[in-house]
């Protein structure tokens, strides 16, 4: 029979073998919890945690922007960084081709189109997200950019939680390829996602790389 004080002295031991596995920084197939903000050059907030529902993230899976991602590698749990991204590196330079007329009879009748409003659509690369900029009853011209084409942008994070992925989620990462984020942020146009159109979380959706 093994000596109780024998069974929780292996027990910790096994405990803190484990712990000495985990990642102490943020490093390359670490799942990592941030909480964030994000604000434009005139400081309104683009986009932003919820309280107490940081985005989560694998990183290196390419769900954030690089330049992002990179400016975290190295911060430990509680540390606290602004990070600031040019437009180059996050959602691209605004471009003005991308703005294009579209006849009004490729709608349907009972869409609700208003200036200013952004929809999805389904394209052969995916779900799009476009802005409506201006309309008649013959056409309507819509903006293809992302609405944070063109700004630089600027990240307030800080780390909650850093873990060794899991093979499951390491073997999802590598199946779904680079994707929008699926951290649980709120409020924005863009998130530290990559890529992504996702106009109302924080996510290549909230902190996304252009395409």
């Amino acid at each position: 029979m093994k000596h109780p004080l024998a069974a929780a002295a292996a027990a910790a031991f096994l405990a803190l073998l484990l712990a000495g596995c985990a990642p102490s920084t943020v490093s390359k197939n670490a799942m990592v919890q941030m909480a964030y903000k994000g604000t434009l050059a005139d400081g309104t907030v683009f986009s932003q945690s919820q309280e107490g529902k940081p985005l989560e993230f694998l990183v290196g899976a390419g769900t954030l922007i690089p330049a992002l991602e990179k400016g975290l590698l190295g911060m430990k749990v509680g540390d606290k960084r602004t990070i600031q991204v040019k437009a180059a590196d996050a959602y691209g330079e605004y471009d003005k081709s991308a703005v294009q007329r579209v006849p009004r009879r490729q709608f349907p009748r009972d869409l609700d189109l208003k200036v200013g409003g952004q929809y999805q659509f389904n394209s052969p690369g995916g779900p799009i997200v476009v802005t409506v900029t201006a309309m008649d009853d013959v056409s309507v011209t819509l903006d293809f950019n992302h609405p944070l084409a063109g700004k630089d942008l600027t990240f307030e994070v800080t780390i909650v939680k850093i873990r060794a992925a899991t093979k499951d989620e390491l073997a999802k990462a590598v199946g779904q390829g680079p994707t929008g984020s699926s951290g649980q942020g709120s409020g924005g146009q863009g998130t530290p996602g990559q890529g992504s159109s996702d106009q109302g979380t924080p996510g290549q959706g909230a902190p996304a790389q252009s395409k």
